[in-house]
């Protein structure tokens, strides 16, 4: 065995044994040929890209397959869909449900804003703490899909609302959790799109979600955009959906960097 496959192997055992990192990059096949290490917990991962692109898909799949493989649990937000339909959609992809990854369906807010809005965040913090503090350690990641859905609920200047993100996402982190954050942009590749402005600034990690278009034909792709402390590819990678869920496989096409 050559050195360099020999130095890979014994790296990634360390990851396994290693408390400071969750296996995350196991649960998409393919997705551990774009990362040579794994996520650290508490970091706060967005999840961007246009519609159609997978987001939650990919995320939901994550986070399943990732507590199906470990005595540890995770709470899943959604504001878009009801949970009946968001398990309807995840099944029509193939993706299993895990009984350790708790749907919170905030979607009905929608419908009620008006009484809502002014304390929708205070509400997640307080049903991501009252779960956190029910399970204790054994509650490790979340997700919210998504933040558009959260924005248009809130009657806030946008300064204000970068202060409470940020607070929102600090008290996650204090928390040990791994958060997820899912954004729907305009179009897939301009990082700096968004709509407080600060969401790329206070993520530690962003993966991109795309469309790539060239004649009649579409893929959808996946990239990382930055990871911090993590090594990882910085190619699209093609994403697929198949009959056990998304799957990632290198990709031969190019896509902008940025469109400013």
């Amino acid at each position: 065995m050559c050195l360099k496959n020999k130095a890979k192997i014994i790296h990634l055992l360390e990851c396994y044994i290693c408390d400071d990192n969750m296996r995350f990059i196991d649960t998409i096949d393919g997705l551990n040929e774009v990362f040579e290490t794994d996520i650290p917990k508490n970091f706060v991962i967005l999840v961007k890209g246009a519609a159609g692109t997978l987001k939650s898909g990919f995320t939901f799949q994550m986070l399943s397959n990732y507590l199906n493989s470990t005595d540890e649990y995770g709470l899943y937000i959604t504001l878009e869909q009801s949970r009946e339909n968001h398990l309807k959609n995840m099944e029509s992809m193939g993706i299993s449900v895990s009984k350790r990854l708790h749907i919170s369906d905030f979607s009905d807010y929608r419908v009620q804003y008006d009484d809502f809005s002014d304390d929708l965040i205070d509400l997640l913090q307080e049903n991501i703490i009252d779960f956190k503090n029910k399970l204790g350690d054994k509650c490790t990641c979340v997700a919210l899909d998504s933040l558009g859905a959260l924005y248009s609920l809130l009657d806030t200047e946008q300064m204000n609302l970068r202060k409470r993100l940020y607070r929102f996402l600090e008290i996650l982190r204090r928390e040990n959790l791994t958060t997820f954050l899912i954004l729907e942009t305009e179009n897939d590749y301009n990082i700096e799109h968004s709509v407080t402005g600060t969401e790329c600034f206070l993520a530690d990690g962003i993966i991109e979600l795309g469309m790539h278009f060239q004649g009649n034909s579409a893929n959808r792709y996946l990239r990382v955009r930055k990871m911090r402390a993590t090594a990882h590819s910085m190619e699209p990678w093609i994403v697929i959906v198949s009959e056990n869920g998304l799957k990632v496989y290198k990709g031969t096409f190019n896509v902008p960097v940025n469109l400013s």
